[in-house]
């Protein structure tokens, strides 16, 4: 790979990034992303704006989910009045497996570190979310948070896209 970033996950942005591949194994997790904006400030961008990178491969090395959730959601009337409340959900292992298995052309929305005071781990900790189709209904959206410890993130790619035409 042509551009490699070490350890600059907040100088990356992933509001349209689409997974093509989402892996487990020993060594930790490796996503295949298309569409991610690589940000002005990163260390490997001598276009000095932001820019989307071609097909980029994630590597998070020792990496961990320690826990999944499934967004609940507020539903409101046009009154303001509340019309039903879903909580999240807490994942299984075996939802967690699904949803990895299953997560080709999903979208991986937005990747947040953990705030530091409520980081224990010793290590990076960031939040996933990864927005599914709905099964029932073409519309719907479902949102899923994964936790995830790693000791290093390694994001390579070979070339630069388009600039970023913010709206």
């Amino acid at each position: 790979m042509k551009y490699k970033a070490i350890d600059e996950m907040e100088h990356f942005g992933f509001r349209d990034a689409k997974i093509i591949e989402f892996e487990r194994s020993d060594a930790g997790l490796k996503l295949v992303l298309e569409a991610v904006i690589v940000k002005a400030n990163n260390s490997q961008n001598s276009n000095y704006t932001d820019s989307y990178a071609g097909e980029l491969t994630m590597r998070l090395v020792g990496g961990k989910i320690q826990k999944g959730v499934r967004e609940g959601y507020k539903y409101y009337d046009a009154n303001d009045v509340l019309v039903e409340e879903v909580p999240d959900t807490p994942l299984t292992e075996d939802e967690i497996t699904a949803l990895l298995a299953g997560a080709k052309d999903d979208y991986l929305f937005d990747v947040a570190k953990v705030n530091d005071a409520e980081n224990k781990t010793g290590h990076f900790l960031y939040l996933f979310g990864i927005d599914v189709p709905g099964e029932s209904d073409e519309d719907e959206i479902v949102s899923y948070w994964l936790q995830i410890e790693f000791a290093q993130s390694i994001l390579e790619w070979d070339r630069y896209m388009n600039r970023v035409q913010y709206t």
